[in-house]
């Protein structure tokens, strides 16, 4: 399933050990009188993964930037949590408002510290490359991530995005390891499993709906389950 040996694991951030901050969305929601089932939210949120990427599979080279890719990410939940679609549109853009000014992509996941910790006990290097705004260190930190990586790669601070493979060199230079010796998790495949790819690396998805089940690449339902396949034989 992965590499038989590997010397770091690289993660992408939102999507993989921090998810958005459903509660925040569902209760603005309810003050703007749309009901909106919690537990419709990881469905949402996989509908939304899979229109950035149909949305990079057709776009144009030159127009591929992060932004630009993503633009419309809240408006996917909403809709793939069942609002309609007129309700979505502007729910969308005062929750697009607040995650400027406060970062909603905030949840750790609840298995992510032990994860981390797990994988650094066994003696893999971890970190985090991601396409971020400048605020991930801060946010890694908030949620109580950061001690449990050995550095962490903001896009915004690198000046290079996922999925150029140059941000995964970076980040296989800082950890003095090879791509051959090194395993990418992200959640968007276009993005992150493509992206490693180029830069010679081994890819993983977290894909806890089961959304990608004809991606060509390993896919697990909760970080526990990858710690477990990386840990196993050791």
């Amino acid at each position: 399933m992965f590499p038989a040996e590997l010397d770091a694991i690289f993660f992408d951030a939102g999507g993989t050990l921090v998810r958005v901050d459903y509660d925040f969305i569902v209760a603005l929601a309810a003050r703007r009188g749309i009901a909106v089932d919690p537990a419709r939210m990881p469905h949402g949120d996989a509908a939304a993964r899979l229109g950035v990427d149909r949305r990079l599979r057709a776009m144009r080279a030159g127009a591929d930037s992060d932004q630009a890719r993503v633009g419309g990410y809240f408006e996917w939940i909403l809709a793939g949590a069942g609002v309609a679609p007129e309700p979505a549109r502007e729910l969308a853009a005062e929750i697009q408002a607040a995650h400027h000014e406060e970062g909603l992509w905030r949840v750790p996941f609840a298995d992510a510290a032990e994860t981390l910790s797990g994988l650094r006990t066994a003696g893999f290097a971890t970190a985090v490359v991601s396409n971020a705004d400048g605020r991930i260190r801060a946010i890694m930190q908030a949620a109580g991530l950061l001690p449990h990586l050995d550095f962490v790669i903001d896009s915004s601070e690198e000046g290079v995005e996922k999925p150029d493979p140059e941000i995964f060199q970076r980040a296989l230079t800082r950890a003095g390891t090879s791509a051959e010796r090194s395993l990418y998790v992200g959640d968007i495949y276009t993005v992150d499993v493509l992206g490693a790819r180029a830069a010679g690396m081994a890819a993983c998805l977290l894909d806890p709906t089961g959304s990608y089940e004809d991606a060509d690449c390993p896919r697990v339902a909760s970080l526990a389950e990858l710690l477990g396949h990386l840990t196993g034989s050791r």
